[in-house]
C-alpha cells in the first residue's frame, strides 16, 4: 500500500513559550517529497508568513530557509443556516496560500483542529507548475516583428 497519504503533510501549533518578538508565533514540522523541514510561522496583520527550513536539531540557531510564502484567513463561514451540515462536504481551510522555493511551489491549505493540549492546524501541500526563472516566455505569434522572420 501506498504512504501517499501520509506524505505532503504537517502540524503547526502555536508558539505558547514566546518569550521575544522575533520568535515564531507558530512552530511546526512536515513532510514535502519525503524530506523534513520545520515550519515558523509570524502573524503580519491578516496573513500568516510561513519558512521553512532544515530541521536545527541541537543547534541554537535557525539554517536557512528552503521555502517562504504566505497564508491568507479564509472567509468566515456563514453562521446561521439551519439543517444540518452536509457531511459529505470538505472540510474548509482556515488559512490557504503558497510557498516557493528555487526549484518547487506548493498549494498549502492550513486547517484547524483541536488537540489535548489546545489549538493546532494540520497543512496539507500539493505541488503546482513552476516556470523555470531564467527562461523568458517566448513572444506570442502576433508580437514578433517582420525583422524576426
Amino acid at each position: 500500500m501506498s504512504n501517499e497519504r501520509s506524505r505532503d503533510r504537517g502540524n503547526l501549533f502555536e508558539n505558547t513559550d514566546k518569550k521575544k518578538p522575533s520568535q515564531p508565533d507558530f512552530q511546526g514540522d512536515c513532510t514535502i517529497d519525503s524530506v523534513a523541514y520545520e515550519i515558523r510561522g509570524y502573524r503580519r496583520d491578516d496573513q500568516l508568513t510561513i519558512n521553512l527550513a532544515p530541521p536545527r536539531g541541537d543547534r541554537n540557531t535557525y539554517p536557512p530557509d528552503v521555502f517562504k510564502g504566505f497564508l491568507d484567513a479564509a472567509p468566515p463561514a456563514k453562521k446561521g443556516g439551519r439543517g444540518a451540515k452536509d457531511p459529505n462536504a470538505a472540510p474548509t481551510p482556515a488559512w490557504t496560500g503558497e510557498i516557493t522555493s528555487e526549484d518547487a511551489r506548493f498549494a498549502i491549505r492550513a486547517f484547524e483542529k483541536q488537540g489535548k493540549s489546545g489549538l493546532y492546524f494540520t497543512l496539507s501541500f500539493e505541488r503546482l507548475e513552476k516556470a523555470p526563472a531564467d527562461r523568458e516566455p517566448e513572444p506570442a505569434e502576433s508580437e514578433q516583428s517582420d525583422w524576426d522572420s
